[in-house]
């Protein structure tokens, strides 16, 4: 089933004085629901019909009363019923909502027969369960009323996450994901920061809660940083939750990654600087600059350039590139800090031990390393983008964040519809990074 969008009202300003001060019971509603004794709402049909694929299955016009003059005259207007009741379908992992709706068929005074009333759960004060508030939530934004996803300032975010979840539950059930989307999402991005910083801890979470509600803001985040982090314990042992597009996804695109950083550290240590190549000539070797004196004159540069490599040659072996759990970015680090932050004076000194020199050939020797130091970062430049929008200068990370998402990437859309509306799906970052299509899709 495709769910539909929300019924269109002209009723200005939500926050105003309008027809959503009367929510949860309209006057002259057709339709009773009843969620729990303290939670009962007289809706109207044709909203709940147009917003919903599945209030239309329970709605059905045969099944509306047929009220007597007696029922109108005082003022009866319900003509369906319908009933929380547990769903027989709940799996172990919670993923479908615990309570359905049953319809329970009303007589033409309006009264239910005794065999088919369920009995009422009063919450007396107690926990209410999330499911409740999730079915608030729902009904709700289809008469245009602000989903309540918790108090910000005192609840956890995993506490609004789980909330969120549930309404995502009964949206999913009720086929009307479009109808709470902008809603739940505009509402977690009123936090800010605190909403990126709990995607970067629990990418996998909020991956698939993403999906599930169509968000693409919220994937893309998630995604991003879900690549990062792909050879993590974390996400390999959660990868198998994935809905299995999802997790294709994910997995060509650390695939994407992994490889764009291995090639990186291949041109690294594969590099010569132009100033140490020679042309091969026909002639005198002493004359063309190919002999031993003319290599002799580069000797110090060869030597910077072992020393840079023993180095990175160490990083590889050790696994601590592609192959780690955060695919290189410490290492990359380093690289991109330069000056002190690796092969540090303390370091050369010890290099020296074994190759010792003067003074002034130490001097020269650390100033060649140096330059290499800062040409090495060209390789690298790409992976320091940030294309979630994280702030990691507030709240580092130990895992990349270049990961591209593109507009025709969402797994739940076909190309033309991800063009249409585009504006949230790019996020604030742009897509410029200098990475080679060839290396890293």
């Amino acid at each position: 089933m495709t769910g539909k969008g929300p019924f269109e009202f002209q009723w200005g300003n939500m926050r105003g004085p309008g027809i959503n001060k009367e929510f949860p019971k309209f006057k002259g509603a057709d339709v009773k629901i009843i969620i729990s004794g303290s939670r009962q709402y007289e809706l109207h049909s044709s909203v709940l019909k147009n917003a919903s694929s599945r209030m239309e299955e329970l709605l059905p016009d045969d099944d509306a009363a047929r009220l007597n003059h007696k029922a109108i005259k005082k003022g009866i207007t319900v003509k369906y019923r319908l009933d929380l009741a547990k769903n027989p379908l709940t799996d172990e992992d919670g993923i479908q909502v615990a309570y359905i709706l049953t319809p329970v068929l009303l007589d033409e005074d309006g009264k239910a027969s005794a065999t088919n009333a369920v009995a009422l759960d009063l919450e007396n004060g107690r926990a209410v369960d999330p499911t409740f508030l999730a079915y608030n939530a729902v009904f709700g934004a289809f008469f245009q009323v602000p989903i309540d996803l918790g108090d910000f300032s005192k609840d956890p975010l995993t506490d609004i996450h789980t909330n969120a979840m549930e309404i995502v539950k009964v949206a999913e059930y009720l086929d009307c994901i479009e109808t709470i989307t902008n809603a739940i999402e505009a509402t977690l991005l009123a936090t800010g920061q605190v909403l990126f910083t709990s995607i970067s801890n629990l990418p996998l979470e909020w991956l698939t809660f993403a999906f599930r509600i169509r968000s693409r803001v919220l994937f893309r985040e998630a995604m991003i940083h879900a690549v990062g982090q792909f050879n993590t314990d974390a996400v390999q042992k959660g990868l198998y939750s994935l809905n299995p597009a999802v997790g294709k996804m994910l997995d060509d695109k650390a695939a994407g990654l992994e490889n764009a950083v291995k090639k990186s550290f291949q041109m690294l240590l594969s590099n010569y600087p132009t100033h140490l190549q020679r042309e091969r000539t026909v002639g005198r070797a002493d004359r063309d600059n190919i002999g031993r004196s003319s290599y002799g004159n580069d000797i110090m540069d060869w030597l910077a350039l072992v020393v840079v490599r023993h180095f990175f040659a160490h990083q590889v072996a050790d696994d601590q590139t592609h192959h780690a759990t955060d695919m290189g970015k410490s290492v990359i680090d380093v690289i991109m800090a330069g000056g002190d932050a690796y092969l540090t004076r303390q370091q050369l000194a010890a290099w020296h031990n074994f190759f010792p020199m003067s003074p002034r050939a130490d001097n020269v020797l650390e100033t060649k390393i140096d330059e290499l130091k800062h040409a090495v970062k060209q390789y690298f430049t790409a992976f320091t983008k940030n294309e979630s929008q994280l702030n990691i200068v507030a709240t580092p990370v130990n895992h990349l964040t270049c990961t591209r998402v593109e507009i025709t990437e969402y797994p739940w859309e076909s190309f033309a519809a991800a063009e249409e509306g585009s504006d949230g799906g790019s996020g604030g970052n742009g897509s410029d990074t200098e990475l080679d299509e060839d290396m890293y899709n």
